[in-house]
């Protein structure tokens, strides 16, 4: 795969189809500047200085076609609507850069166009490369998508409500003064972390906050996305199913969490072995502040470090140790509820020690700052002396994993008992914003749709297609043109910004679509298909015809994203090119 130094353009290559193994890799195409015409020839567009580009970041390699799946990390669809926005609003919301691409430039994209074809997956892409002629001539980047198909998730859904990570919290904090605005009713929590662990449906999920909170403790937990950003141990396909291969899961499955889920304390102990850091010792804790597992472990590789100045543990404090990591593994599977919240100082590094994955987790290091820096993490000792005004690891002879795991429980308790923003410098210093707190927060929903954050910055849009999708489309729209209509009155007119279009048949809604792009700054065909195996060649052909005509339509420096939407079985895709790039 080749790879630039972060400022050039991507080497050119030809198209090509790689085999490692039995599986095929999917390789980018010539990134020469092309156009498609009706006569089936290229026709070269001169270079244009100052034009906006596309490039990876080391995630977005990750997540590549020209990556083996074997060792591919999928995206999540979350990190496709940010590109959208990105591309429609600028940086403009970004307090730090994307996590999977580079968007050079980003002032000057002048459209951005996304074609949404349902039923389509990752392995219909690898199938046929070689009888998509245009697709793989057009985009240079193609990556592997975690698409709601595979866990019967609503793909409308989750484009419309765009998921608040971090960054957008942050930046909705600075501009409305508090963090209860930027608060996602965490609708995007239970559909994602579905997506990658076993969780079962309740008919009904509490929505009781427990006696002692003063807000939901599940708006604590990190996301499916934050648990792969914190590297966590989690459950995907690929890379990281092959990383993780000696792991278990905590349970064989899990029930929704809610806010009366209960809360467990945990730290562990390790010591270095000629195999790496290995597990020592673990404490568990519960709300009570009740120890109800406590247990010396005894790794099988040769004990190079004790690590005694931080664990305390020593070579004859093992030495009649029995238990095993596998016999801890088995303890917690029959301790653990099936919606249990696990508590610690980052807890990423526990859950490798235990060589367990587990959804639901509440992360110290990341729910408190004293800093102002997301990028800065405190550490507990520090935490607990300025909220708990408590003194911890005070002693000569190492941690105690009991009074560590015990703080950082405590800790959260403490915030659950204030508010959300207690212990975080990054949403201090916010009253004078308090007024349009009031007035935004009488929305029932915290989450924000895509339409919202078009309308609020005067972008245009149109989503086209057949009576079978875009009906999903309207309870988004009408919540857009409504709450912006109230909340911001930006005046009359407002509601003629988005515009849904409803066609008759398939080949309409492309030329609809096409026919628009000139027209808005943002314009979207979603297409609902089931492809024919009998005939499923010819489908595959016409569909790739499809993509030519919307590429053609664009005009230059647009940026042109087809989403393949995958099936109950196989992932997605997401192919991105900037025109003249």
């Amino acid at each position: 795969m080749s790879k630039n130094n972060g400022t050039e353009a991507p080497v050119c290559k030809k198209p090509r189809m790689s085999r490692k193994g039995s599986t095929k890799c999917i390789v980018s195409s010539d990134n020469n500047c092309e156009e498609l015409n009706s006569d089936k020839t290229l026709k070269p567009v001169k270079s244009v200085k100052h034009l906006p580009k596309f490039r990876f970041k080391i995630a977005g390699e990750q997540a590549s076609l020209e990556t083996i799946n074997v060792e591919r990390v999928p995206l999540v669809l979350t990190d496709i609507q940010h590109l959208l926005l990105h591309s429609l609003l600028g940086s403009l919301n970004l307090s730090q850069p994307p996590r999977w691409y580079v968007l050079e430039k980003c002032g000057k994209i002048t459209q951005t166009t996304c074609l949404i074809l349902e039923g389509v997956s990752v392995k219909h892409l690898e199938n046929y490369y070689e009888e998509l002629t245009c697709l793989k001539t057009i985009f240079n980047h193609t990556v592997e998508v975690l698409t709601p198909s595979v866990y019967n998730g609503s793909l409308v859904q989750e484009l419309a409500l765009v998921p608040l990570t971090e960054i957008e919290k942050e930046s909705l904090i600075q501009k409305y003064g508090s963090m209860n605005l930027a608060l996602e009713v965490r609708k995007d929590l239970m559909v994602m972390m579905r997506a990658i662990f076993p969780i079962v449906d309740q008919s009904e999920s509490t929505n009781e906050i427990r006696c002692n909170d003063k807000f939901p403790r599940t708006q604590l937990i990190l996301s499916a996305w934050q648990l792969l950003e914190e590297n966590y141990p989690v459950p995907l396909k690929g890379k990281l199913q092959h990383t993780y291969s000696d792991y278990v899961m905590s349970k064989e499955e899990y029930t929704p969490v809610t806010a009366t889920s209960p809360l467990f304390g945990i730290d562990c102990e390790m010591c270095i072995t000629n195999a790496g850091s290995e597990l020592t010792r673990i404490s568990v804790v519960n709300e009570k502040h009740e120890v109800v597992y406590e247990s010396l472990v005894k790794p099988y590789n040769d004990i190079t470090d004790y690590l005694t100045r931080f664990s305390g543990i020593t070579k004859p404090i093992l030495n009649d140790v029995t238990k095993r990591l596998e016999d801890v593994q088995k303890d917690l599977r029959e301790l653990l509820p099936s919606d249990a919240i696990l508590v610690g100082q980052s807890l990423n590094v526990d859950m490798h020690a235990l060589k367990m994955m587990h959804p639901y987790i509440i992360d110290t290091s990341v729910i408190f700052n004293f800093m102002g820096e997301r990028s800065r993490k405190p550490k507990l000792k520090s935490l607990v002396k300025e909220l708990l005004r408590e003194d911890i690891q005070c002693g000569k002879n190492g941690h105690c994993s009991v009074e560590d795991s015990l703080a950082s429980l405590k800790l959260v308790q403490l915030k659950l008992s204030k508010n959300i923003e207690y212990g975080d410098a990054v949403h201090t210093n916010r009253e004078k914003f308090k007024e349009n707190i009031i007035k935004m927060a009488q929305s029932e929903h915290y989450t924000i749709s895509i339409f919202n954050r078009m309308m609020e910055h005067k972008k245009s849009s149109l989503i086209v297609g057949c009576d079978n999708i875009t009906g999903d489309y309207h309870t988004y729209l009408s919540q857009a043109k409504e709450n912006m209509t109230s909340q911001l009155k930006r005046g009359k007119g407002m509601s003629k910004k988005i515009k849904l279009n409803t066609v008759d048949t398939v080949d309409e809604v492309i030329s609809t679509l096409c026919n628009a792009v000139s027209e808005y700054n943002f314009t979207m065909a979603h297409l609902r298909l089931k492809l024919d195996t009998s005939n499923e060649l010819e489908e595959i052909k016409k569909i790739d015809k499809w993509i030519k005509s919307v590429w053609n339509s664009v005009e230059q420096s647009a940026l042109c994203i087809v989403v393949l939407g995958g099936t109950t079985v196989d992932n997605g895709v997401a192919m991105i090119r900037v025109k003249g790039s």
